[in-house]
């Protein structure tokens, strides 16, 4: 599946629920802007850390990254990429391992559609 085939299957609403991440801040513009600045200022970190994690194949370190990455695509309203991350934090949890970059290049679509779209 290609990037585009990938972000294609989500709808704005999943990549980016705006309406329930205001609703979440009691409706406070000023607040979700100063909580989409700080996604998007510290995902790019997140992910490096996450995809280090990976290619050291470290299971622990990897449920941990991507717990943080559920973290903050929650509190922004990144519904599609809070629930990759979740996946990737339930697989890291069993040892399921083997498939995680292709989890990771997932991840990183989901990343690049909703900044896209955050910043519309």
């Amino acid at each position: 599946m290609t990037p585009d085939e990938l972000a294609n299957q989500y709808s704005n609403s999943e990549l980016w629920n705006k309406t329930a991440a205001l609703s979440r801040l009691a409706g406070n513009e000023a607040l979700l802007a100063r909580i989409v600045d700080m996604f998007v200022e510290q995902i790019g970190q997140k992910q490096e850390t996450l995809q280090s994690a990976i290619r050291a194949n470290d299971g622990e370190a990897i449920r941990f990254q991507s717990h943080s990455i559920k973290g903050i695509a929650g509190d922004v309203g990144a519904d599609a990429l809070r629930t990759k991350a979740a996946e990737m934090e339930q697989l890291a949890n069993l040892g399921v391992l083997e498939d995680m970059p292709d989890h990771m290049s997932q991840l990183n679509v989901l990343v690049s559609s909703t900044i896209l779209l955050m910043q519309q």
